[in-house]
């Protein structure tokens, strides 16, 4: 009886259930009762094992190039805005690409429900080679901006639309191995992104960061063309035009686009280009705020809107979407900020700091490939949700005891000071991202395995692409806010302790110049200042853990294993 409780509580289930909240969906409509056992699943219905692996190849492909865009282009935009003399266009190098990539997230989540997948795909990933071209070829800064936006369209559906395409290849007991290698493509092309592009702007020009999406995309287009088999839609369009309309929630998509560029130019232009306080920063938020409120209402009222409250209030969904705005974070500011903190702190070129952080790549690869194969095996992805969430809190906080003295007298992760246990500062931050790295590979596609496995297929494709979009805007949020947070600390720590010193020209200066901008007196103090403002950064890591792991906890136990 104590065990039956205890499965209960946790959401455990030996039948695999179609959907946990016990809605049946007939005809587009919803109706109250009990949940259906799924059988066992006839893999004949899936395509041959050659074919399916050829075409996962090339989603592969392009998923890799999609991901690595959003890392790449940031250590090249230095370069870029010296080559075009267009300093003031900076923010916007970034964030077209965001806008477009957020704000279509969910339209074309819905496309992917009412069209074939395969061609979705295939015309969303030639846009994205399209967006490539722009830029690389791009002779004005104007230009340059049009093709973020135009590959910000492109990646929008590609991250979802590889795991709806996987829906419709790999039957579900097989798919956490194919899941986990997306997630070991999306770690690894967030970790090398910044090494990869500094290596091209240094060795080649800042253009080859887009270039090298044309022959690797093309590959990917081709297979897809060769190999990918034709899709059925989960549900087909029929009727008028205008009625087909409505089910794309206009209404709700005309709030939600400005309501989210709002939040987003805030998160990009407050604390650098304009002050939070400034009127600007003040009412973009505002605006923001209200129309997404809006946009919620607008949701909360009608059965086919952009996010079906049937799919958000779904428990593992919902969990999910908090583990993913968690775990977006914590991925991305490691990957962003030790890089800077080895060529600040330690005075390391930027190829040198990106060979450095290779133990966080191995270690995400290696785990997210390891946790797919024994999920595959055991059923359940739950249980690895929540140690890998544990044991990303436990790598984050490792990450801000760095100093820097770091390597006088670190012992297993902690600073003491002894004679008879010293590790190197090399060995000590290897553990660290290692640690870091388990965590990270662990909890990477977790979310998206609970999407497949709750949902009907109907709400499959706007699951997997409302944790899509979790993930993603966790992680722009949390580059956002440790870049205000770096800059106000190294201000507010370098005029306490160095009156009237510049500290404005130490926050915008890159991580290598900092130490030929100061005398040899100020260098320890701008050091400890700099060394504050990113272990900050740090501790939004552990914060943005610790939320996953809290959320990790309401994630359902369900098995992936069909039962008959």
């Amino acid at each position: 009886m104590k065990l039956a409780s205890y499965r209960c509580l946790l959401g455990m289930d030996d039948s695999f259930h179609d959907n946990s909240v016990g809605e049946q969906h007939i005809d587009g409509n919803v109706e109250k009762g009990p949940s259906p056992i799924r059988e066992v699943e006839d893999e004949s219905n899936y395509p041959p094992l050659k074919t399916m692996l050829l075409s996962m190849l090339s989603i592969y492909f392009s998923f890799f190039l999609v991901a690595l865009d959003r890392t790449i282009v940031g250590v090249a935009i230095p370069a870029i805005s010296n080559d075009f003399q267009s300093f003031n266009d900076i923010s916007w190098y970034e964030a077209a690409f965001l806008l477009a990539f957020c704000v279509l997230q969910f339209p074309i989540g819905k496309i992917y429900t009412f069209y074939s997948a395969k061609w979705t795909y295939i015309v969303l990933v030639a846009v994205f080679e399209i967006g490539s071209i722009v830029c690389a070829a791009a002779p004005t800064s104007v230009a340059f901006i049009i093709g973020r936006a135009i590959t910000g369209i492109g990646g929008a559906g590609s991250l979802a639309g590889a795991s709806v395409i996987m829906t419709e290849l790999v039957p579900l007991q097989k798919r956490p191995k194919y899941q986990g290698l997306l997630g070991a493509i999306f770690g690894l092309s967030s970790i090398i992104g910044p090494l990869v592009g500094g290596v091209l702007t240094t060795k080649v020009s800042w253009r080859w960061c887009f270039w090298i999406n044309v022959p690797i995309g093309g590959i990917s287009l081709v297979g897809l063309l060769i190999f990918l088999p034709a899709s059925t839609p989960p549900e087909e369009i029929k009727g008028s035009v205008q009625k087909n309309l409505w089910k794309f929630d206009p209404v709700g998509n005309i709030v939600l686009a400005p309501g989210l560029i709002c939040l987003l130019l805030a998160l990009q232009w407050g604390g650098t280009k304009y002050p939070w306080s400034d009127a600007r920063s003040i009412a973009l938020l505002v605006v923001g705020s209200v129309l997404l409120l809006a946009f919620v209402g607008i949701q909360w009222v009608q059965e086919n809107g952009t996010i079906p409250f049937r799919i958000i209030r779904q428990r593992s969904i919902a969990a999910g979407v908090f583990v993913s705005l968690g775990l977006g974070a914590a991925l991305i500011i490691p990957s962003f900020y030790l890089p800077i903190w080895f060529q600040a702190i330690k005075g390391t070129t930027a190829i040198n700091a990106g060979i450095r952080i290779l133990p966080l790549l191995l270690g995400t690869v290696v785990s997210v490939i390891g946790s797919g194969i024994v999920i595959s095996k055991s059923g359940y992805y739950a249980p690895w949700l929540v140690v890998g969430c544990a044991i990303r809190v436990i790598g984050a906080g490792l990450l801000t005891t760095l100093r820097v003295d770091t390597g006088t007298g670190v012992w297993i992760g902690y600073q003491v000071r002894t004679n008879q246990f010293k590790l190197s500062l090399y060995v000590a931050l290897t553990y660290f991202q290692i640690v870091v790295g388990v965590g990270t590979g662990m909890t990477l596609q977790q979310c998206a395995m609970a999407a497949q496995t709750v949902l009907t297929k109907r709400d499959v494709p706007m699951g997997l692409t409302i944790i899509t979009f979790a993930q993603f805007f966790g992680g722009t949020i949390s580059v956002s806010v440790c870049q205000t947070i770096l800059a106000n600390t190294l201000v507010s720590e370098l005029s306490k302790k160095l009156p009237g010193f510049n500290a404005s020209a130490i926050a915008s200066a890159g991580a290598t110049e900092i130490q030929g901008l100061v005398s040899k007196e100020q260098l320890p103090i701008v050091l400890a200042a700099y060394n504050a403002g990113i272990d900050n950064a740090f501790y939004c890591a552990l914060a943005a853990s610790s939320l996953a792991f809290v959320a990790s906890l309401f994630v359902e136990w369900k098995s992936v294993i069909s039962r008959p």
